[in-house]
């Protein structure tokens, strides 16, 4: 099959929609696909076939309009099979949600309304709902891939989107790399690295925009659990000195690690007990899925997609509110359970049925349903 991917940034040292591509990209030419790239900045992949996309180099909105056309035009100078979209552009046969729909975001960034609708008039927010409602409502994709029912409830919700047209299929985790066998190897380094006592559990926070992920949520919950023998890491990429001084501040900054981009978050896994993803919006949350292949119980929120791979109770828990007592009371419980092996254990367990085969299984019966109605069209 010939298929074409559509990222800006098909690079390695992005972040997860860019790794999300690679990897996709990679797992297409093992299968014999056909498999061609538009973005604007790339690196080469063996059977990888990259094409250039120009985009105006100044304002988003001027990038985000300009590439969605360009993109398109170039993407129609082939005959291809199906063409997948990881961005917003004008015309796609598969538009994969890859970050949370404009609506959401406003809602989620700017909780006041007066607030939002003043942002919502500007030339970035207009020029993403310009493209939303190409792709959404007038004909600009064939099938919307949401990678959660959260995900899907949202557009629908929104844009009016008929759910027979939203194709729901969750990220895959490689067990490979991720497995609970991590620990053994890496668990006592790891924690002397980062100065962890014998009797003290470790708490992991992972993400690169810290207020989005819900740090500060999870620093009052830690607040408030100051004499537990408790480290919280956190890792990722953002300015840290606001989070440093509330931990000062609230009698934690001893708790806290502040570790900045990690190359191998693999053995982050293994050194911790437990993985929170308090995020106040969040399309699925990869850093889960990889958190439970690894045997680490996560706590996650509502309104993350990956909360529901979780069943509550059994190799997690899902917070029903934004207050940080909950958090609190439920790491406090995590904690101190007798079965919290158990509980990573189930984890490990779940996270086991999301494998690479069965996502690009689905993914594969996506594309035959694309290839099948372009047939039709054509006859």
């Amino acid at each position: 099959m010939k298929v074409g991917l559509v990222c800006k940034y098909f690079l390695s040292t992005k972040g997860g929609l860019e790794r999300d591509t690679l990897f996709l990209s990679e797992e297409l030419v093992k299968r014999g696909h056909e498999v061609h790239v538009f973005c604007n900045s790339g690196e080469q992949k063996a059977g990888v076939n990259l094409h250039h996309i120009p985009m105006f180099p100044f304002s988003s909105p001027g990038k985000n309009l300009s590439f969605a056309m360009l993109a398109t035009r170039y993407c129609s100078k082939l005959d291809l099979d199906v063409l997948q979209s990881m961005e917003r552009i004008w015309t796609q046969d598969i538009y994969r949600t890859s970050d949370s729909i404009n609506p959401v975001q406003m809602k989620s960034k700017y909780p006041n309304r007066m607030i939002r609708l003043f942002k919502a008039a500007g030339p970035r927010r207009q020029a993403l709902s310009l493209l939303e409602q190409r792709i959404f409502q007038k004909g600009g994709a064939q099938f919307i891939l949401a990678i959660s029912n959260l995900v899907k409830t949202q557009i629908m919700e929104h844009y009016q989107v008929p759910e027979e047209k939203i194709v729901v299929i969750y990220n895959s985790v490689d067990t490979n790399k991720f497995n609970p066998s991590l620990s053994a190897l890496f668990k006592e380094e790891t924690r002397k690295e980062f100065a962890v006592g014998s009797g003290e559990k470790v708490i992991l926070f992972m993400g690169n925009n810290y207020k989005l992920k819900g740090l500060p949520l999870l620093l009052k919950a830690l607040a408030s659990l100051k004499t537990e023998p408790l480290i919280l890491i956190v890792a990722g990429t953002d300015v840290a000195a606001p989070y440093i001084r509330f931990a000062n501040e609230n009698g934690i900054g001893d708790k806290v690690r502040f570790i900045g981009h990690h190359k191998k978050p693999e053995r982050l896994y293994a050194a911790s007990d437990l993985f929170v993803f308090p995020s106040h919006d969040d399309t699925f949350g990869n850093v889960c899925l990889e958190a439970m292949a690894c045997g680490v119980p996560v706590i996650a929120s509502r309104t993350a997609g990956a909360s529901e791979i979780i069943d509550h109770g059994l190799n997690g828990y899902v917070l029903n509110t934004s207050e940080s007592e909950e958090l609190a009371a439920r790491i406090r419980e995590m904690m101190s359970r007798m079965n919290h092996t158990v509980m990573g254990v189930e984890a490990a367990r779940k996270a086991s049925g999301f494998t690479i085969e069965r996502h690009m299984n689905q993914l594969g019966s996506l594309y035959e349903r694309v290839r099948e109605t372009k047939k039709r069209e054509r006859q």
